[in-house]
C-alpha cells in the first residue's frame, strides 16, 4: 500500500470519526440546551380528555364512523314500569331490533313442559301423602292431557302477562286457586284432593309467577288471611 493511500485512509477513518464519535468518558460528552418547545402532536392526555367528552356528549364514536348504515348504532333505551321498552322518538331499529331469541308459540311450549312436569310432581306428592298406591300409567295420561291445555293457557296470556287486565286476571286466579285448594284440602275427602290438588297447585304456582310482586305479595297474603279466618290447618 502506497504513502498516499494510507493517508486518505487515516483521513478517511477521521472524517467518519467526526460523524459517528464514540464517546468512552462522560467529560467527552457534549452538553445541548434541551428544546423548550412543545409537543409537536397531541399528547395522551389530550387524546383521552376528547375521548371522555365524546363519551359525555353521547357520542362514542368518531365523526368518520357515525354512520349508521357501516358501523354500529347506539340507542339509549329504558324499561316503563308496566314492562315495556321505551325506545326515544325518531330513532330508526332494524326489523330485528325488537326479535326475540324465541317466538311466544316456543315459549308457551317450554313453559308448559315445566307447568306439565310440576303437575306430574304434584301427582305424586299427593297419593304419598295419603298412603295410596302409584299408578304410573294413569298419572302419565293425567299428565299428557294436561299439557295441552296448559299450553293453549299460557300461548293466550304469557306473552300479555304484564298488561294491567291480566295482572288482575293472574290475581284472581291465584286467590282463587289457593283459597279453594286450601278449603278442599281440610273439608272434602281424600279422593277428591287427590284429583283436585295438582291442577290447583300447578295454575296457583303459574299465576304466582306471571305477576309482579307487589301482586305476587297481595294474593299470597289474600289465600294466608282466608286460611287464618276458615281456622284451617296445614296438616
Amino acid at each position: 500500500m502506497s504513502a498516499n493511500d494510507q493517508v486518505r485512509n487515516r483521513k478517511e477513518r477521521r472524517a467518519a470519526a467526526k460523524a459517528n464519535p464514540q464517546f468512552t468518558k462522560a467529560s467527552e460528552i457534549p452538553l445541548k440546551t434541551p428544546s423548550r418547545e412543545g409537543p409537536k402532536t397531541k399528547t395522551l392526555l389530550e387524546i383521552a380528555t376528547e375521548r371522555q367528552a365524546e363519551l359525555q356528549g353521547g357520542q362514542p364514536f368518531s365523526s368518520a364512523s357515525s354512520d349508521t348504515s357501516t358501523g354500529p348504532q347506539v340507542i339509549t333505551t329504558s324499561i316503563n314500569p308496566d314492562g315495556t321498552l321505551s325506545i326515544p322518538s325518531g330513532t330508526l331499529l332494524s326489523p330485528t331490533a325488537h326479535s326475540e331469541p324465541v317466538g311466544p308459540f316456543a315459549q308457551a311450549i317450554f313453559l308448559s313442559i315445566t307447568l306439565t312436569m310440576l303437575h306430574f310432581t304434584f301427582d305424586v306428592l299427593v297419593h304419598q301423602q295419603y298412603r295410596q298406591s302409584i299408578a304410573w300409567d294413569i298419572i302419565i295420561q293425567r299428565a299428557a292431557l294436561t299439557f295441552p291445555i296448559l299450553a293453549t293457557l299460557v300461548y293466550m296470556l304469557h306473552s300479555r302477562a304484564q298488561k294491567i287486565w291480566a295482572q288482575v286476571l293472574f290475581l284472581g286466579m291465584s286467590v282463587g286457586t289457593g283459597c279453594y285448594l286450601t278449603y278442599a284440602s281440610n273439608e272434602e275427602v281424600y279422593f277428591a284432593v287427590m284429583k283436585r290438588a295438582p291442577p290447583l297447585g300447578t295454575l296457583w304456582v303459574w299465576s304466582v309467577v306471571e305477576m309482579r310482586l307487589e301482586a305476587a305479595i297481595l294474593s299470597v297474603a289474600a289465600v294466608g288471611g282466608y286460611f287464618w279466618w276458615g281456622g284451617f290447618k296445614m296438616f
